[in-house]
């Protein structure tokens, strides 16, 4: 069976919020059927017939053709499948997923990964603020999951994060990390301003020394670190898209903070590649 594409007929003019648009919702629905589920357009609804053409029959395998950033909220709460973007698209992807798989295959808004608590989000392009991070009102960020982004990434990425990981193979912005809970942010790139903010606990490892970093972090010195070890292996080894990490090595130099806070996070910068 062919992967049920939705194909935009012209680019939306105001945002379009797709969150229905899923495997689940759509599961054991005729063509006939999906056309008539109503979208949110702006401040009206419409049927997805109106603005998408489709084909193919696999609902467990989605894709978004022509995709524009007007389109939000895609892959919100799915829990299981694949959803495939080519193009570009809106803020929250992938919000409160629980499982399955989301590739972009350009660039994507904020707030990806949000309330995201398993699963997998590769963007191939780059990704605006507030990745993996709790939105206001919300307790944490992501509780579980793997982001994967191959460009780069805006500021606050994963703040209040609870667990799971997130991995920017370009630049990140500010504040990176700010205020996260646990789990683990990998930068291979240059960093911004006061990386791990207000951590509390939980990993930061950069690949490039951040050029401010604060007060608040205290210098442990040059370690060797197995579990680095065992992390990069077990990263590279999910797939080629991860291949990269089997260059880094276990040695980083290592900072213990926020103090500000309880000083149980930290900061690895690594020292060397194999």
């Amino acid at each position: 069976m062919s992967a049920l594409t939705f194909t935009l007929k012209t680019p939306p003019k105001f945002t379009l919020n797709v969150a229905p648009l899923i495997p689940e919702n759509l599961e054991g629905k005729t063509l006939a059927k999906i056309k008539t589920i109503k979208l949110i357009y702006g401040n009206e609804t419409v049927k997805v017939d109106a603005l998408f053409s489709m084909k193919g029959t696999d609902s467990s395998h989605i894709c978004l053709d022509k995709s524009t950033d007007k389109l939000i909220n895609v892959g919100q709460k799915m829990t299981r499948g694949s959803i495939f973007i080519k193009g570009d698209v809106g803020d929250f992807l992938g919000q409160g997923m629980k499982n399955g798989k989301i590739i972009v295959d350009g660039n994507t808004g904020a707030w990806a990964g949000n309330a995201m608590s398993g699963g997998r989000i590769d963007i191939h392009g780059n990704a605006l603020d507030y990745v993996g991070a709790g939105a206001p009102g919300d307790t944490f960020g992501m509780t579980n999951g793997l982001i994967n982004i191959k460009g780069n990434a805006g500021d606050r990425v994963g703040d209040r994060m609870r667990r799971g990981i997130i991995i920017i193979q370009g630049k990140s912005g500010n504040y990176c990390g700010s205020r996260i809970h646990a789990g683990t942010i990998i930068v291979l790139d240059k960093v911004g301003k006061l990386p791990g903010e207000g951590m509390r606990r939980g990993t930061i490892i950069l690949a490039k020394k951040p050029a401010h970093l604060s007060a608040t972090f205290k210098s442990c010195g040059n370690l060797k670190m197995q579990f680095l070890r065992l992390l990069f292996t077990q990263l590279a080894n999910i797939d080629d898209e991860l291949a990269l990490f089997s260059k880094y090595g276990p040695e980083a130099h290592r900072f213990s903070g926020d103090l500000a806070r309880n000083g149980k996070g930290e900061i690895l910068i690594l020292q060397h590649y194999k």
